[in-house]
């Protein structure tokens, strides 16, 4: 007879501690060094867009940017014309018609079909090069965001 009020008893204990343990998870701060990316902001890039978006931009900092898609994922490359290796990809998430992040929180807003890129918190992307005309004190200790546009 005692089990029967125990089972229902401890199931609900189990429910109870486990619905604390997601509340806590969901109301951790992010870290500084990294956005959280998740299925509800996942955005379906049609062929189109891919099709669109899957070139070279030349950036106002003088680089390169690669955008190309394996699989169904996007990787963004900044690309030195002056170094013979190149830099690493970054993965790029869609979070909208033209818009992506990167993990660490830079933003890609591709326009006009493709034919254009503005990229705000360039500073996190690996490979970075900024021109002696585009730093300042705020942007060589990264306080500041960096935005870079194609030409």
């Amino acid at each position: 007879m005692h089990t029967k009020r125990f089972l229902p008893l401890l199931l609900a204990l189990f429910a109870l501690a486990g619905g604390m343990a997601q509340a806590q998870t969901a109301a951790a701060p992010p870290t500084t060094d990294s956005v959280r990316v998740t299925s509800g902001t996942y955005y379906h890039v049609t062929a189109q867009e891919a099709f669109d978006i899957e070139q070279q931009y030349r950036l106002s900092n003088g680089q390169r940017l690669e955008v190309r898609q394996q699989d169904s994922h996007f990787f963004g490359r900044l690309i030195d014309d002056r170094e013979w290796q190149a830099k690493n990809s970054v993965e790029i998430y869609p979070t909208g018609p033209g818009q992506f992040v990167t993990k660490k929180g830079a933003t890609f807003v591709f326009s006009n079909a493709g034919d254009r890129v503005v990229i705000d918190d360039a500073q996190f992307l690996p490979g970075l090069r900024l021109p002696a005309d585009m730093r300042s004190a705020s942007t060589a200790t990264g306080s500041a965001s960096i935005r870079l546009v194609s030409r």
